[in-house]
């Protein structure tokens, strides 16, 4: 079975009028974990008010499958498929999906990695989005050696 590793970025779509933003993107991960646990998929999303950027890895149906609910999903907009490649193995294989919000506890890392202050995924090379994305969930406390999902500020679902 080929494994790829699909990373994306769109813009947060999520109307605040449905509810708190944080509770909204807590139900997505709810559902995506069902689903990723379901096809074998994991990976992670972060995020802030304007962005979202995730990395998907899995069997190469389960993740083009997964994407296509994605780009129809509303609550994303302006979604942009960066790299899709095959890999020999997964760089967030403990997660079913490791969610980590743009933070003043890890503001440094997205200035290092977007090499400016705001967090504009569209001007950032595909390496440099996934190196964040790895940095960002490997520095966030309740992540490290924890498989699965918590409903901490960190959440493993897709």
């Amino acid at each position: 079975m080929i494994i790829v590793r699909l990373t994306y970025f769109s813009r947060n779509h999520i109307e605040p009028s449905g509810g708190p933003v944080h509770d909204r993107i807590h139900d997505i991960l709810l559902e995506s974990v069902t689903n990723n646990r379901r096809d074998d998929i994991t990976g992670a999303l972060i995020h802030d008010d304007k962005w979202f950027a995730q990395v998907l890895e899995g069997p190469e149906t389960a993740v083009s499958a997964t994407f296509e609910r994605i780009l129809r999903d509303p609550r994303h907009a302006d979604v942009r498929l960066i790299k899709m490649q095959p890999v020999t193995m997964r760089r967030f294989g403990a997660w079913w999906m490791a969610c980590v919000a743009h933070r003043e506890d890890n503001a440094d890392l997205f200035r290092h990695h977007c090499e400016s202050e705001c967090f504009d995924p569209q001007l950032m090379r595909a390496d440099r989005l996934g190196d964040l994305i790895e940095a960002v969930v490997a520095r966030t406390p309740g992540l490290q050696g924890k498989a699965g999902w918590t409903t901490s500020s960190v959440t493993n679902a897709a």
